[in-house]
């Protein structure tokens, strides 16, 4: 068992820290790492690209097209016209047409909606950074925490190591009995299982962390010593400042203006479509398609000037409408749902926090208390005034005060995260 103790420890080690490395990593510096590596920022930020793309195509309706073709005819046999033998066998022609769209009614609201929801885009990617970078501090304060619980279980096996060969000594002198012996080795025997557990639960956490930093984290993790909320914990001063700043609501305002322009547009369908054509076209032979008066010429220029204007297309305009106003609906349903759930992520949070403050002030009470009756029980014990049991006890309570005073900080900044994530801050300050 304690080979296996001790290789599970070394191996948690080199995952948490490279052989020499002395540099501490913080907070702020994995998270950029994570930005800049992890797939989600490069999705998010393909998202903005595609929704750039849509307000190009939907900006195309108000420009002129260019069309230009050409064709090459060849004729395997000659042509006579009219007595004349044409000695050509084949003819080359091309054309060239622009047309520029005058009245275009439907086309407007399709570009508005289009530029609210590259806005929305966005916000969208400033979100989802954002949700990487607090899922990159969770898994930061994971490897924290299993760090510390590593930590106290080794303080622990060492503890009971130094018991158990205090027993031994003491049986060897006919001080105590062999049932302390046996005591104090299952106290070892518990410790050396802890120390395998939270080097297993280490593992896990360094490899989540490396996960979504796409990446190995060098060095010791730095923990930022302040506070990440260092606010005063007032919910509508807080409420106020996460309905100015968080991306997910702008970029949810943003999705509902999108849906209204474009519900709007089916019923401009109803106007008239004005297009202007300006066409020329240019060929080797005489056109066939004009009058003989004129079957000299090799040049044709067109001027035209298009209306379009569909009275009754069998429903379609109706229903197109019917559903984008449902959808423009459901968006502004989902605004005024966030609006509402702003408040409560807030006060959920200064909840959390509070609870985690009042915990970790026990847990630290906790921490002192055992670590005396850890002392106190050891004298008691070489004075004959204790029993072996009691002095086991002791150690595993003050184990487990350390394991609830490390749970215990792990609730306060995962409090404070949420409190960050609420308001629509980042994990850390000047890292986005």
């Amino acid at each position: 068992m304690a080979r296996i103790v001790s290789l599970g420890l070394a191996l948690g080690v080199a995952l948490v820290a490279r052989p020499g490395a002395a540099q501490q990593t913080s907070l702020g510096e994995v998270i950029r790492l994570a930005l800049e590596r992890n797939e989600r920022s490069a999705i998010a930020a393909m998202g903005v690209v595609s929704a750039d793309a849509a307000v190009a195509k939907a900006r195309a309706a108000f420009l002129p097209t260019v069309s230009l073709s050409g064709s090459e005819t060849l004729r395997p046999y000659q042509i006579e016209n009219k007595g004349r033998v044409e000695l050509r066998s084949n003819a080359a022609s091309g054309s060239l047409a622009v047309a520029q769209p005058l009245l275009a009614a439907t086309a407007f609201p399709l570009y508005s909606g289009a530029k609210h929801a590259f806005e929305s885009a966005r916000w969208d990617e400033s979100e989802q950074r954002r949700k990487l970078a607090f899922d990159t501090a969770r898994a930061f304060f994971s490897v924290v925490t299993a760090q510390r619980l590593l930590a106290a279980a080794q303080a622990r096996l060492d503890l009971s190591n130094a018991s158990l060969a205090d027993t031994r000594a003491r049986a060897q002198a006919q001080l105590v009995s062999s049932n302390d012996v046996t005591r104090a080795e299952v106290d070892v025997a518990s410790a050396e299982q802890s120390v395998a557990s939270a080097t297993s639960g280490l593992v896990q956490s360094q490899l989540e962390l490396n996960y979504v930093v796409n990446g190995t984290v060098s060095g010791s993790l730095a923990p930022p010593p302040e506070s990440l909320a260092p606010w005063a914990l007032d919910p509508n001063d807080l409420v106020r400042r996460a309905i100015a700043q968080r991306p997910d609501l702008a970029a949810l305002r943003e999705s509902a203006l999108s849906a209204q322009a474009v519900a709007k547009e089916p019923d401009l369908r109803f106007v008239p479509t004005i297009t202007a054509v300006a066409a020329a076209r240019m060929s080797d032979q005489p056109f066939a398609d004009v009058p003989v008066v004129f079957n000299t010429r090799y040049m044709d220029t067109t001027l035209a000037l298009n209306l379009a204007w569909q009275i009754w297309d069998a429903g379609v305009r109706a229903a197109d409408s019917d559903s984008r106003n449902a959808a423009a609906q459901v968006a502004g349903l989902q605004e005024k749902a966030l609006y509402r759930q702003v408040s409560v992520d807030v006060r959920a949070a200064i909840a959390e926090i509070l609870a985690a403050q009042t915990s970790l002030h026990a847990a630290q009470d906790g921490v002192e208390a055992s670590k005396r009756n850890v002392e106190e029980t050891d004298a008691l014990y070489k004075q004959g005034l204790a029993k072996a049991i009691e002095r086991v006890d002791a150690n595993s309570s003050r184990f487990d005060a350390e394991v609830s005073l490390a749970a215990a900080e792990l609730a306060l900044r995962q409090g404070e995260l949420d409190l960050r994530a609420s308001i629509g801050l980042y994990p850390v300050d000047g890292v986005k």
